[in-house]
């Protein structure tokens, strides 16, 4: 998409946040919605089928579209929310997190400014690594502690944050595969989003071993681990264990090698029963 002439008025951006059992996120991350300096836009959240509170939080605030339907999954969780939107930019946002004030402005800026089909963000920090098992979640997955791209991340990727919502409705916006479905667009479109300049935002990792195991889980019916070769021998006992332990003993931290072998055998239980659930089901 070329971009857009000098003097039109900013477009809507419609931001879908897809959620599933995130009441203890929902509303840090609402909260930090209404402070963005960008105008005009509008927040949707789908509750994909929440056990807690999760819509109940996000009805507290009357500004937002609140959509309840039964789990399905956030590929097409996200797919709903487009469907619902009435912006030209479709920012697809987590409910786990949380944005700066000149987030958004600064996501659609090389949309704006330059023509890009889409953006995404290499700056996401971790907002709790000082949680034990959040700091473990990074380093047992290799990497940084405190943020999700290593030094060096190049500034084109097929994961999209923002896309122009006619080039998501070409393509059919997301495949419902599970995790990994972020990827999805940007393959079907065939291009690259690009780094959005200062979009600084905010991440919490995982603070329980519980919800360790589940975002493993999760993790082993994608698609990623789909694209892995011999998942269960690169996750089972064999190379779980001592693998776990290297983790433990490079950097100084016991529970580093429990993190790792909840993890190595929450995905491979996921991949183990990833036909006994709905694509999205953690």
């Amino acid at each position: 998409m070329s971009a857009r002439p000098a003097g039109d008025p900013t477009p809507l951006v419609s931001v879908v946040v897809a959620a599933f059992d995130e009441a203890a996120h929902m509303g840090t991350c609402l909260r930090s919605l209404r402070g963005q300096t960008y105008r005009p836009f509008e927040v949707i959240v789908i509750d994909d089928g929440s056990r807690d509170g999760t819509a109940a939080v996000a009805a507290r605030f009357p500004e937002v579209t609140l959509v309840r339907r039964p789990h399905g999954g956030a590929g097409s969780a996200r797919n709903l929310g487009a469907s619902r939107a009435r912006g030209e930019i479709l920012a697809f946002l987590d409910a786990d997190m949380a944005f700066p004030s000149p987030f958004l402005e600064r996501l659609v800026a090389p949309m704006l400014e330059e023509g890009a089909i889409g953006t995404f963000t290499k700056d996401i920090r971790v907002a709790n690594g000082g949680r034990r098992w959040a700091r473990a979640h990074m380093l047992g997955r290799n990497l940084p502690p405190d943020t999700h791209f290593p030094p060096g991340f190049p500034d084109r990727w097929e994961n999209f944050r923002a896309v122009w919502r006619r080039d998501f409705e070409r393509v059919g916006g997301f495949d419902d595969v599970g995790h990994g479905e972020d990827v999805t667009l940007g393959r079907k479109l065939g291009a690259l989003a690009v780094a959005a300049p200062g979009a600084t935002c905010w991440h919490f990792e995982p603070e329980t071993l519980a919800d360790v195991a589940r975002s493993a889980r999760w993790a082993g019916r994608g698609v990623r681990i789909r694209e892995t070769e011999r998942p269960l021998s690169r996750y089972g006992p064999h190379r779980s264990i001592p693998r776990a332990a290297r983790m433990a003993w490079r950097h100084h931290m016991p529970s580093l090698f429990l993190y790792r072998l909840v993890w190595d055998a929450g995905v491979a239980y996921g991949w183990l029963t990833r036909g006994r659930s709905r694509p999205g089901a953690k």
